[in-house]
């Protein structure tokens, strides 16, 4: 599995950071933690939030969790936007900063500076086909899901790319702050891809 998700990414010509304690963040959905395809139901943490370094030439997942790329039922129905909720276009985007997020229970989060890319499913069909692509800021944050249980986003994700649990993000925050380049400059901008498993 991890091999071809490091040959995907080279297909398509997103960066691949292999230097020394460089993280490489990737979302691929449809995919559970063990590696393995699932049917990508809504409403569900079923797609694989990881952190893959390198170790010389060789890749290595040093950290996996079930997370989210895309909305629950709840701003699905209910959207923030009147064109419809969002759900980040597949590809990579370095657009995400070390930061706070969330109201009702503030945490620290990967928080959305720069532009990405989302479908907004207005037909509410909980599908990026034929939806209209937006370009923009949109607070698609990386940040915890409450620990809602497997099978109910419920209102963790209007768009945003969710971890699950809260001590899984705790450990995603604190692997990828390991990251050479953030321990020189907590002003740096990471990298994120996001893959469709069923291309895999």
């Amino acid at each position: 599995m991890l091999t071809k998700i490091i040959k995907y990414m080279e297909a398509q010509k997103y960066q691949v950071f292999k230097d020394k304690n460089e993280m490489n963040i990737v979302y691929v959905e449809g995919m559970n933690t063990d590696g393995n395809l699932n049917a990508d139901e809504p409403n569900h943490f079923n797609d694989v939030r990881m952190v893959i370094g390198f170790e010389g030439q060789l890749p290595a997942i040093i950290g996996r969790w079930q997370a989210t790329t895309e909305p629950g039922f709840h701003y699905t129905d209910n959207p923030m936007n009147p064109n419809g909720a969002a759900r980040i276009a597949f590809g990579q985007y370095r657009s995400w900063q070390v930061g706070i997020h969330g109201m009702s229970e503030p945490h620290e989060a990967l928080v959305q500076v720069d532009l990405v890319k989302v479908h907004r499913d207005y037909n509410r069909d909980m599908i990026r086909t034929g939806d209209r692509i937006d370009n923009g800021f949109f607070g698609i944050n990386q940040h915890h899901g409450y620990s809602h249980p497997e099978d109910d986003i419920h209102t963790a994700s209007a768009g945003c790319l969710v971890g699950r649990t809260r001590s899984g993000h705790s450990e995603f925050m604190k692997m990828i702050k390991g990251d050479r380049r953030y321990q020189l400059d907590r002003n740096f901008i990471f990298t994120t891809t996001i893959i469709p498993g069923d291309k895999l």
